[in-house]
């Protein structure tokens, strides 16, 4: 099963002592099935979310038809207009409403809010695997009902995203935080704790390569210098010998010609009178324009 399909299982399972919020999750999950005198059904490849549809719609008193395909998928529907007029008025709904809408009264305060967004996830959500990446969406069948969710998510200030996608209203998240605020209030803390974990090794290992890409451009650029200085010192060296450099300078050339790979640090230690890194790098400096002032002497 994918991390979306556990997390759905798991959210099913939870224990509603509260009849407000019980009646708030059940209408979350009918509203954001397919809600309409045309089309009261819902299709699931979730065995516990289809039973869960099921029983709401039979506790309004319309026993649903299911449709045994065989397949992965799970579809159950409402038949006639009077039952389906029946769990319309359940959620102060009716057949006649030009377009449809989410009724507040149906949400009592915000651990309804909380049970209906469960509900609504349940219904229509997905949430990617956090290790493959950060994306939790609901695929909405109605303009309008989708608009009425951003805008009960972002009184939330979670601040989702949306577009359309083959004819369905998509209200999305990308962002980690985001996605594991939402996870938390609607009851999912350990998919969101795992989301937080996932990013958080993500961010150390991120950093980690940060530090060693770093280190490596670091030694790659000490080992060019050094390229250079060697270089430099060995046309000295050809052509004429390390004598002609100035006497402070000549007693590190040697020292670079012996310790090829040593440090800035390394030749501070090495010589006898030490001096600043920053001197050690500004005499290395000079006898390679000494070789280049040399070169072009000759």
């Amino acid at each position: 099963m994918s991390f979306s399909s556990d997390l759905k299982s798991e959210l099913s399972k939870i224990e509603i002592l509260s009849p407000c919020c019980k009646h708030a999750q059940v209408y979350g999950l009918v509203l954001f099935a397919h809600f309409s005198k045309y089309n009261l059904s819902i299709t699931t490849e979730n065995p516990d979310v289809f039973e869960m549809y099921l029983q709401s719609i039979r506790a309004c008193g319309v026993t649903p038809v299911v449709n045994e395909s065989g397949n992965k998928k799970l579809t159950a529907y409402v038949r006639t207009e009077a039952e389906k007029a029946r769990v319309f008025e359940q959620f102060g709904h009716a057949l006649s409403e030009p377009t449809l809408r989410l009724n507040r009264a149906n949400l009592a305060d915000e651990c309804c809010t909380s049970a209906f967004l469960r509900g609504v996830f349940l219904s229509c959500g997905t949430v990617t695997d956090p290790e493959r990446g950060y994306h939790l969406e609901f695929v909405v069948p109605y303009k309008k009902l989708s608009t009425d969710l951003m805008k009960l998510l972002n009184e939330l200030e979670l601040s989702p995203k949306s577009i359309v996608r083959k004819g369905n209203h998509i209200v999305y998240f990308k962002d980690s935080e985001s996605i594991e605020d939402l996870l938390t209030f609607i009851g999912a803390s350990d998919a969101s704790l795992i989301v937080m974990n996932v990013k958080i090794e993500k961010d150390v290992k991120n950093k980690i390569n940060r530090l060693i890409n770093f280190e490596m451009s670091n030694l790659n650029k000490t080992l060019d210098a050094s390229k250079e200085q060697i270089a430099a010192i060995e046309f000295i060296r050809a052509h004429g010998g390390i004598g002609l450099l100035p006497e402070p300078l000549q007693e590190l050339a040697i020292l670079r010609l012996e310790n090829s790979d040593a440090s800035l640090s390394t030749l501070q230690s090495l010589l006898s009178e030490p001096i600043s890194r920053s001197g050690i790098n500004h005499r290395l400096a000079r006898i390679v324009d000494f070789a280049d002032h040399l070169q072009h002497q000759l």
